[in-house]
């Protein structure tokens, strides 16, 4: 609930109109959701407002960490359903990689979450737990934290869900984290594009490009067979916005890694101001591709800063706990 919301809910029940900011002081500022401790409200209010909401996080079911420090959590749904989210250490911050679906319908070629196919949408409380749950295993420290929403599902696909729940993260009197600090992946929806930056104009875009043409991107990505890709960049052109898109590339060895094809993304995204994540393939058993030797990826990289282009190739961290881009699944049989 947004504090307005539960102002008026509450002011209806007969609490006092200062109980709703109490509330969210402990829930998101102390991030404490058991009212029992909540020491500056009414035994009475305590009792009430435990009865009246459910308060707590979704559980951990299982924890996996790898020697570099990141750290995946199988989170379960009160529907028996799970999702998975990633706490990954930084210099000087960490990055909160946070599921919006459960599943994910969009089938890319390549990643493990669409092999899985679509459960449900995620609930703002859902995806907002995700964030008190992570900065719980996180004690006491108040530095930065970045959010990114590269985990299980396409956003966009479930807008006012993620909308809701970017209201509570950045707002002053919630999660109160900085909109430049936030990140929304997106495979290319473009209805969803234009919302996300009309209502939260310094959240960050990272756009999952993935090949250099059209008709290889359809293939990997059957999405682009709906949201076409040059549709999808004339917006990008046609809207000034005060951050740089990112495009993020997956490099297929012998799929979409030549340095022709470097030569082909340069001129696809000339005029977009733009940075590149070169994101080498993380390889899945049951998937049919491989990473490209570090000698191919050093290739296509250097064709891209030949023709002025900003790029970060980004090894994954969490490779060895099956946490990293394009990795997070659950594939049980009641998930």
């Amino acid at each position: 609930m947004q504090l307005d919301e539960l102002k008026a809910e509450l002011h209806a029940a007969g609490f006092p109109a200062f109980t709703a900011r109490q509330v969210f002081q402990w829930v998101y500022h102390k991030n404490n959701q058991d009212p029992a401790s909540w020491s500056n409200v009414a035994k009475a209010g305590r009792e009430r407002l435990a009865a009246l909401y459910g308060l707590a996080p979704r559980p951990i079911l299982e924890r996996r960490g790898d020697a570099g420090g990141t750290r995946k959590f199988l989170i379960g749904l009160a529907d028996n359903h799970r999702i998975e989210t990633v706490l990954i250490p930084e210099k000087g911050h960490y990055t909160f990689c946070l599921s919006s679906q459960a599943g994910c319908a969009l089938a890319c070629a390549f990643c493990a979450t669409g092999a899985m196919g679509f459960r449900r949408n995620l609930s703002a409380g859902e995806i907002v737990s995700q964030v008190l749950t992570l900065k719980k295993e996180l004690g006491d420290y108040a530095g930065r934290i970045n959010l990114v929403f590269m985990g299980m599902g396409e956003p966009l696909l479930n807008y006012e869900n993620l909308a809701r729940a970017l209201r509570i993260v950045c707002a002053e009197d919630g999660l109160n984290v900085s909109p430049r600090h936030v990140t929304v992946s997106t495979a290319g929806i473009l209805a969803g594009l234009d919302r996300l930056e009309h209502d939260f104009p310094l959240v960050k875009i990272a756009f999952s490009l993935n090949a250099p043409d059209p008709l290889l991107r359809s293939e990997l990505m059957p999405i682009s067979r709906r949201e076409g890709l040059v549709g999808l960049l004339d917006y990008f052109r046609a809207h000034e916005r005060r951050q740089r898109i990112t495009f993020e590339y997956v490099l297929l060895a012998g799929i979409n890694d030549s340095p022709a094809q470097a030569r082909q993304l340069a001129r696809l995204i000339h005029g977009i101001p733009a940075k590149i994540n070169l994101i080498p393939y993380n390889p899945n058993p049951r998937l049919p591709f491989r990473r490209p030797d570090e000698a191919g990826i050093e290739k296509f990289r250097s064709v891209l800063l030949e023709k002025g282009l900003t790029v970060v190739t980004r090894w994954s961290k969490g490779e060895d706990i099956r946490s990293a881009c394009g990795q997070l699944a659950v594939l049980t049989e009641d998930c």
